[in-house]
């Protein structure tokens, strides 16, 4: 799990199926220093288990990654330009498995864009 490590939910809201998070990124985590050194990037895979993580908050289960039908990766996050940001997903319940698409960006850049599916995880 990442979230209270690597990132802390700093506000989220839910209206209709709609989930609008906004996080603050740990930049001395671990993982920036060896994804790159000296040039801190968040690694994609960790921002598809923080859209499964905020989704799993809100909806109160244990997800994981089941597919990916689109993911589009449009600029790098690096920790310390870019400390905040938020995410947005659309996400349609249901009881085997829950469909999500939405971003993740800040006020003025989109980072990526996705479709990802999760599963409820039986822990």
């Amino acid at each position: 799990m990442l979230l209270n490590d690597l990132y802390l939910i700093e506000s989220l809201t839910v209206t209709d199926n709609f989930l609008q998070a906004t996080v603050k990124l740990n930049a001395d985590h671990a993982i920036f220093k060896g994804h790159f050194p000296g040039h801190p990037v968040l690694p994609g895979v960790c921002m598809m288990e923080m859209i499964a993580e905020i989704s799993g908050e809100y909806l109160q289960k244990s997800f994981r990654i089941s597919g990916v039908p689109l993911i589009k990766f449009l600029r790098m996050i690096d920790p310390n330009k870019d400390p905040i940001i938020k995410l947005e997903i659309k996400y349609q319940p249901s009881a085997e498995q829950t469909p999500t698409n939405g971003k993740i960006f800040s006020d003025s850049d989109i980072f990526m864009k996705f479709q990802i599916i999760l599963l409820s995880d039986p822990v």
